[in-house]
């Protein structure tokens, strides 16, 4: 009988998971070196001419109600509504760039964006990290309006909507 619970101990050994103990660098580049920290470039710092309308809105009201639902889902939920890439200008993140709407029913149906389109920044504040998608996230449960600045190529769009109680 105490070879059954052998068998079971090597068997179970043999099955869980492998742990590479070696080091995760490699010794002859030595430690990997981080790189500093990614600012967004400032929309002021590259001025554009405003982009042709196309074809949702640009501005109009948001009642609150709505806006709160969205918020109530969490960013995930409104992530999944739509699928972005980082763009960059070198090493410089720019903005996040609108590959494709995945939800033809979320909320920027009707909203004036385009694939291509580079999310700057909402109400003034970037969303390059995390961090910064949570404060701007949870700074729109109070917000008076919702405001964010794109590039469209070699142009810019700027939505603007109140938010109506």
């Amino acid at each position: 009988m105490r070879w059954l619970g052998l068998v079971v101990v090597v068997f179970a050994a043999a099955c869980a998971p492998k742990v590479d103990l070696r080091p995760s660098f490699d010794e002859d580049l030595g430690p990997p070196q981080h790189a500093a920290p990614v600012q967004p470039v400032a929309a002021e710092q590259a001025p554009r001419p405003e982009a042709p309308p196309g074809k949702g809105l640009r501005n109009g009201t948001i009642a609150r109600a709505k806006l709160l639902g969205v918020l109530d889902g969490g960013p995930g939920a409104f992530l999944r509504t739509l699928e972005v890439a980082p763009r960059m200008d070198g090493d410089r993140f720019v903005g996040w760039q609108l590959v494709q709407l995945l939800d033809r029913t979320g909320p920027l149906v009707d909203v004036d964006v385009v694939p291509g389109d580079v999310l700057l920044a909402v109400n003034g504040k970037p969303l390059a990290r995390p961090d910064q998608l949570q404060a701007v996230w949870d700074s729109l449960r109070t917000a008076t309006s919702v405001n964010a600045e794109l590039w469209r190529g070699d142009k810019k769009v700027s939505l603007q909507f109140a938010v109506a109680d």
